[in-house]
């Protein structure tokens, strides 16, 4: 053993050279626990029944004078959202926060972002911002919602099966 060094000490640096490696141990395995299916989905299904999104496009079109509306059009694939959100500034533009499916039902969530670089002033007037949102489905869904976190807080705008 070298001079200056102790027993423990050899011991100690042992531990600490294999704990991170039995820390991980237990998360690299697959559990047997809950009702997960094959694709990962801890849905208590075989996963095929709950439509994705596949895909989503999003633009702030503009003013609007109509705040905290929202209309739907769905086909079978896909569902349009043409809304009016308030920002709480000159600089906002309308933007879209998620597009979910649970069960079957298509949850939009629609927030503002400011549109200018950090040093830019931007008007102290809420501002009313027009937008169109387009989601890709896999499948059709049952019902739409439709979520404005705006200026005022967060509100459910349109809530309709389609």
């Amino acid at each position: 053993m070298p001079p200056g060094h102790r027993r423990g000490d050899m011991d100690r640096r042992s531990l600490l050279r294999t704990a991170p490696l039995l820390a991980l141990a237990g998360c690299v395995g697959r559990g047997g626990g809950g009702d997960s299916d094959d694709n990962g989905d801890d849905d208590g299904g075989d996963g095929d029944d709950q439509p994705r999104v596949t895909d989503r496009t999003f633009d702030d079109t503009g003013e609007c004078s109509d705040p905290e509306t929202a209309t739907v059009d769905a086909s079978t694939s896909s569902v349009r959202v043409d809304g009016c959100i308030t920002g709480p500034n000159g600089c906002a533009v309308a933007s879209l926060g998620s597009a979910t499916v649970d069960g079957d039902e298509l949850t939009v969530v629609v927030t503002t972002e400011r549109d200018a670089p950090p040093d830019m002033a931007c008007t102290e007037a809420l501002v009313y911002r027009s937008y169109t949102a387009t989601i890709t489905l896999d499948g059709s869904v049952g019902s739409v919602r439709v979520v404005h976190d705006a200026a005022g807080g967060r509100k459910t705008v349109v809530d309709r099966s389609v």
